[in-house]
C-alpha cells in the first residue's frame, strides 16, 4: 500500500496485465475520495477557504496589478474567479455525496 502525504490518502498499485476487477477497503468507514471524517474534518475546510478566501484574495491582487498590464490582470482575475468557482463546487459536491451516504 502507498501512503501519500495527503491526510487518510491511501493509493493501492494495481496489476498491469488488466486482471484488476475490483478492490475492497479494509476499514468500515464510508468514503468519498478520503474518509468521510477526514473529508469533513480536513479537505471540506480547506475547500472552503480556498473559494471564500484565496480565490477573493486572487482577484483583489489582480486589481492592484499595473493598468499597464491589462492582460495580466484579466488573467489573474480569472484565475481567482477559477479558484473560487471550482473549490465551491467540488465542496458543494463532496457535501452533497456525503449527505447522500456511501
Amino acid at each position: 500500500m502507498n501512503r501519500y502525504g495527503y491526510p487518510g490518502v491511501q493509493g493501492k498499485f494495481l496489476p498491469d496485465d488488466g486482471s484488476f476487477t475490483s478492490m475492497t477497503q479494509g476499514e468500515e468507514r464510508p468514503y468519498l475520495c478520503v474518509a468521510y471524517d477526514t473529508e469533513q474534518a480536513t479537505v471540506q475546510p480547506l475547500r472552503l477557504a480556498a473559494g471564500l478566501i484565496g480565490g477573493p484574495t486572487v482577484m483583489y491582487a489582480a486589481s492592484q496589478l499595473p493598468e499597464e498590464k491589462p492582460m495580466l490582470r484579466a488573467v489573474t482575475f480569472l484565475v481567482g474567479a477559477g479558484m473560487s468557482y471550482w473549490s465551491l463546487w467540488v465542496w458543494n459536491k463532496a457535501d452533497t455525496a456525503m449527505k447522500e451516504g456511501p
